[in-house]
């Protein structure tokens, strides 16, 4: 699963090196009008000499070409095409899962338990969700993920699998084709029980939320209640995700059960901004069929030339080009030595998120039925809709359930 970006990048590692070069590539995700996409710098601090135009013609050819570069101070700037880049990117939807045969050897990881909520300890509840998280991961990456019991998959016995296996504590020697993960304890006192206690905790908290921050007005009462008892899951489990997996949460008291949920508010933010996309492309959907909208057409048909906002570009370039380094990197790489951190993946969403919702306050989607107005609000709907995407496949891979009303 190695994106267009990760693609791009070693095709220009390459390309210097061939010219003498030890280059060091910097992705940036700030002051991208003004610095470059990448910085590129010599390891040796030797003098950067390019000749540009033969960089910017060789690139091209490359998943993701160059449309300026700048030399400055030894350190090369460089800046994507962006019209280029929204076409490649939006066409080539890398954040869907990895369709083709898998490349990589199998993965076995325990299931979660068959525990009730009322039996279950927050302990073996945050293990659980790391399990699934994991698991959910290394499929979306391509990996063929073994289930017990199963003695031939693919003509690859189960035998030649890596293990992933939670613990609570890491052992001395670790078995070859091993991945310990760590799981930190809850630590827990009298007011939570078990972790049945403390998602109903949560869903009371995600119902005042929705009510008074989001303006959540149901009347069907049935329906509220299944909204707010998925919203109390959703809010535990990124609870517990927040905090790097190996850490102890402590939730002894009633200052530190506060404590952990304002350190994570994260998931009514995550459900209501997911919703609010939903809403948008919803309205857009129900303009189209009353023939008082245009549908999106092909990402080959639309003119991204008019997407000059820069947090358009942001959200192109540091998220759904990055997705799949993302998923890698949660992963440890697939590497046996590799660090496995689940929490990677809830940072980008919550990263995302935040600057999504920036954007979209301020930059009206949704426009009158103008000729002048429609191709600038079907190139933005055409980004949105993939942001949407990109977020139902997260919230699947953390196993939240997506909420498309609020």
């Amino acid at each position: 699963m190695e994106g267009i970006l990760t693609k791009t990048e070693k095709l220009l590692h390459s390309y210097l090196q061939d010219r003498g070069h030890t280059p060091v590539i910097k992705l940036l995700d700030k002051n991208l009008c003004q610095m470059g996409d990448l910085l590129v710098q010599s390891k040796a601090d030797s003098a950067l000499t390019l000749d540009e135009q033969a960089l910017l013609t060789a690139s091209r050819e490359w998943p993701l070409p160059f449309g300026a570069i700048s030399i400055a101070n030894n350190v090369a700037h460089i800046w994507f095409d962006r019209v280029a880049a929204f076409r490649a990117t939006l066409a080539e939807k890398e954040w869907q899962a990895d369709a083709r045969a898998p490349t990589a050897g199998p993965i076995y990881i325990e299931a979660p338990t068959s525990k009730e909520w009322t039996t279950m300890s927050l302990t073996e509840f945050r293990a659980d969700m790391l399990r699934t998280v994991v698991k959910n991961c290394f499929q979306h990456a391509g990996y063929t993920v073994v289930q017990a019991g199963e003695e031939q998959l693919a003509d690859c016995p189960t035998a030649n699998a890596t293990r992933v296996k939670i613990v609570q504590q890491k052992s001395k020697a670790v078995p070859e084709q091993c991945i310990e993960l760590l799981c930190g304890s809850v630590l827990t006192g009298s007011e939570i029980q078990n972790a049945a206690q403390y998602i109903g905790l949560r869903a009371n908290d995600m119902q005042l939320i929705a009510q008074h921050r989001y303006g959540l007005r149901l009347p069907d009462m049935s329906k509220l209640q299944r909204l707010v008892s998925s919203l109390g899951r959703s809010a535990a489990m990124v609870d517990m995700l927040h905090t790097r997996h190996t850490h102890v949460i402590d939730m002894r008291s009633q200052q530190g059960i506060l404590r952990n949920q304002c350190s994570s508010k994260g998931a009514s933010f995550i459900m209501y901004n997911y919703a609010r996309l939903a809403s948008i492309l919803r309205k857009h959907t129900e303009l189209v069929e009353q023939g008082a909208g245009t549908a999106i057409p092909p990402v080959a048909d639309i003119d991204f030339s008019l997407l000059t906002d820069p947090d358009e570009w942001l959200l192109l370039y540091a998220y759904l080009m990055r997705f799949p380094h993302t998923i890698q990197q949660t992963i440890g790489y697939g590497q046996p030595d590799g660090r496995i951190a689940p929490y990677h993946l809830l940072n980008f969403t919550l990263c995302l998120i935040k600057c999504l919702s920036k954007y979209y306050r301020r930059v009206r989607i949704l426009t009158e039925n103008r000729p002048r107005l429609q191709p600038v609000m079907l190139a933005r709907l055409c980004l949105i809709r993939s942001l949407f995407d990109m977020l139902r496949v997260i919230l699947n891979i953390l196993d939240l359930e997506p909420v498309e009303e609020m």
